[in-house]
């Protein structure tokens, strides 16, 4: 009997301990992008380990799916039309989006996106669709000439009703979009007459053949001028390729990225059938010794193309935070962060009117990029914590639970120290746009006006080559300085790695313990030469954290935009990552938030844990790739975040009320009916940016703190969570957006942008 009980005790123990995550699966038809009705089966260790169902919206949400690869298998009537592997980390959620084609399916359910005509000729609207916008439009039809004479007649003028189709409105969430060509999948290739690779590329718009059909000229330029890639490796010609072998072809023919170097021409890039497995196990190789390694939140590539195919804005995959039982997981551990690339790169996308990546929205750095309560700090702190409750715009189940720090403004009567910096330029080939180098020059400039005599400044330059452009010389001397930030050119491969190994040796040569010594990278972050995968380059910056030189990345331009290696490198190297989109951006960044450039304290964690006996369940809004165990929290060799003079870092948590039953952790040493009625409990940890002993200090919030009423955090929060079709978004929908922010008052520039942006939804 005793062992019995034992044995139930390490089966208990183990499931208890196992890691569990969740996938949340949406399945469209290619051809319309329609949501359908399909089965889905999660294969692991060849065998089903879930199946379900997906919805009128095409959605199934999987939950307690072990950690770990799993196979996303697609069955319509008993047939398999697609396979698509994930990665499943644990307490997340990743959401998978799948287009297939079903033409050949004439059962599937599908979900109406335009208008049906019923018997008699009208219009019927579907349910739950949006009302189609009539306008009167005023039309000349075109009018005919008479091939023997001059003279013309026109048809008139005719008033007729244009019809807006919303069904073929460009999508503003769209994971495909960016360098100028085309991709063509199997699906496309199968129903081409042509067999070969030439025909196949020559069907895109700007692609010309020679009569024999093997001579390509792209944009006119001469054929030996293009760029010729199978499975990443770059070839010669396409010559004996068979059909059958041919898993897509992408076409690029202009706007190429700085990965396929110098180009007059385009790119014709090749995966075949084999790639895609290969390709697969790397990826799940790569991801296993990440995932080992730490809990940030490394994502899987859906697309399984090579790295040096890829000519996207890269942004890493997002795995959403999901809602945690207080009993299971009474710790919520995280790293501070006050980047806000994010929202920066949304806002230009708007201006724009181009579609948005999903994983380009961060949650927390939108949040960030506001400020929503005034907290003083007192005069012998460096930090300080407010907490607030707030009710939840999306879950009227759900309440919001507020976490705002801020950080000692800069006394006035404290010179600041002196700046040593290294100004690190990509001036790559990729950064010849305006929106690049020119950008860069004209933003640094400005800049180095606003330096005292006693800063210093060098500059550090690569491409295919690194050089150093201006050894370190003092402000006192800004000609000098202006003059080499003048004579910056573009062109070339992109040696990043070397550009970065080079400005860190120099910083370190000149490093002087008295001053502010910084790392100022300024690129699109497409590197192409020397190591250019995050994981290498997340070791060497790693090595270079905590001896006193910072790194600051800042983001330029579009079509290869890296963000996922430039937040890499700033978490990694002390630091911070901006997306600068103008020069207004960059003097924010650099002159108007002293913060950004000046640390007052590094390591910044917080522990927060709510009240078992009120809250069910908890859910901390972004912070993904920021998440700690709770061990962490005390361990002073864990990185997390820095923090800058005034800055002011907001985290928000979604608790659902009730009683779990059950005390844990510090509710269970405090007894909570000895009269704390405390709803959560907040323990801020961090160095000084002075001393390497850490500071800790406490915070609580009762359970009958009255609701603040804060519209601005539900209204940053709602937008994001409707930008990245989050699953978590609730009953919130973009009227209903709009609706708040036409009822919100907006008193910055950036509390106005916000109510465009949303108004253009």
């Amino acid at each position: 009997m005793r062992r019995f009980f034992f044995i139930l005790g390490i089966i208990f123990t183990f499931q208890a301990s196992a890691q569990t995550g969740g996938l949340y699966v949406r399945c469209l038809d290619r051809s319309t992008v329609e949501p359908v009705s399909v089965c889905i089966e999660l294969i692991a260790d060849s065998s089903i380990i879930d199946s379900g169902q997906t919805d009128e919206q095409g959605r199934v949400h999987f939950s307690d799916v072990p950690a770990g690869m799993v196979e996303v298998q697609l069955e319509v009537e008993n047939i398999i039309v697609a396979k698509q592997r994930a990665f499943v980390q644990s307490d997340q959620v990743f959401q998978l989006v799948l287009e297939v084609d079903l033409s050949s399916f004439t059962n599937i359910p599908r979900n109406p996106t335009a208008y049906e005509v019923g018997e008699g000729g009208e219009e019927i609207i579907p349910k739950n669709h949006e009302t189609v916008e009539r306008l009167p439009v005023k039309t000349f039809v075109s009018s005919q000439v008479d091939g023997n004479t001059n003279k013309s007649f026109s048809a008139g003028i005719q008033e007729i009703q244009a019809v807006q189709c919303v069904a073929y409105q460009a999508p503003l969430i769209d994971k495909s979009h960016g360098t100028i060509g085309m991709q063509l999948t199997r699906e496309d290739i199968s129903r081409m007459p042509t067999r070969s690779v030439h025909g196949i590329a020559g069907t895109a718009g700007g692609v010309n053949l020679n009569e024999v059909g093997q001579d390509m000229y792209i944009r006119g330029a001469r054929s030996d001028a293009n760029a010729f890639y199978i499975d990443g490796i770059r070839v010669t010609d396409f010559y004996g390729i068979p059909k059958t072998s041919i898993n897509s072809v992408q076409v690029i023919t202009g706007g190429v990225p700085a990965c396929y170097g110098d180009l007059t021409g385009g790119v014709i890039a090749v995966e075949t059938n084999a790639f895609g497995d290969i390709q697969s196990q790397r990826s799940y190789q790569q991801i296993q010794q990440s995932y080992g390694r730490s809990r940030r939140s490394y994502g899987y590539q859906n697309d399984h193309k090579p790295e040096s195919q890829l000519n996207l804005d890269r942004f890493a995959s997002i795995y959403e935070n999901d809602f945690l039982s207080t009993v299971a997981h009474p710790n919520s551990t995280f790293g501070i962060d006050v980047d806000r690339a994010s929202w920066s790169y949304v806002q230009r996308r708007f201006d724009q009117r181009g579609t948005i990546s999903r994983d380009a929205v961060k949650l927390e750095e939108m949040i960030n990029a506001f400020h929503y309560k005034k907290v003083e700090v007192p005069k012998d702190e460096l930090l300080h914590v407010e907490l607030s409750r707030t009710q939840c715009a999306w879950n009227v189940e759900s309440e919001l639970v507020t976490i705002h720090l801020k950080a000692k403004d800069l006394p006035e009567d404290v010179a600041r120290k002196p700046h040593n910096f290294v100004f690190l330029v990509d001036v790559s080939g990729s950064m010849s746009s305006n929106d690049k180098i020119h950008l860069v020059k004209k933003g640094l400039n400005s800049f180095v006006q606003t330096l005292k005599s006693t800063d210093k400044v060098a500059i550090v330059t690569y491409a295919g080559n690194v050089g150093i452009v201006l050894e370190p010389t003092s402000c006192d001397n800004k000609s000098k300085i202006l003059n080499a930030i003048r004579n910056l050119n573009s062109g070339g491969s992109t040696n990043g790695m070397g550009g970065i190994q080079a400005a860190y040796s120099l910083a370190e040569e000149n490093y002087d313990p008295e001053l502010n010594n910084r790392i100022l990278l300024c690129t699109d972050g497409d590197f192409n030469v020397g190591i250019s995968n995050t994981g290498d380059l997340e070791k060497y910056i790693a090595q270079k954290r905590g001896k006193g030189i910072y790194l600051t990345a800042l983001g330029f331009g579009m079509g290869n935009y890296r963000n996922d290696i430039l937040e890499t490198l700033a978490d990694r190297g002390d630091g911070n990552h901006f997306y600068i989109n103008n020069t207004a951006e960059m003097n924010r960044v650099l002159v108007e938030e002293v913060g950004n450039l000046m640390n007052i304290a590094r390591d910044v964690k917080l522990n927060v844990e709510f009240n078992p006996k009120l809250v069910t369940e908890y859910r901390l809004i972004g912070y993904e790739n920021r998440m700690l165990k709770p061990k962490d929290f005390e361990d002073d060799t864990k990185d997390a975040g820095e923090i800058g003079y005034s800055h002011q870092v907001t985290a928000v948590y979604e608790i659902k009320r009730g009683n779990a039953d059950k005390e844990q952790s510090h509710f269970t040493k405090t007894k909570i009916a000895s009269g704390k009625n405390e709803l959560a409990y907040v323990k801020l940890r961090y160095k000084s940016f002075e001393d390497s002993a850490s500071v800790e200090r406490n915070y609580s919030l009762t359970a009958d703190e009255e609701f603040e009423k804060n519209e601005l955090v539900n209204l940053v929060a709602s937008f994001g969570l409707l930008l990245r079709d989050s699953m978590f978004k609730g009953d919130m929908t973009e009227e209903k957006l709009k609706k708040m922010a036409r009822k919100f008052t907006a008193k910055s520039d950036d509390e106005k942008d916000l109510k465009a942006m949303i108004s253009k939804l």
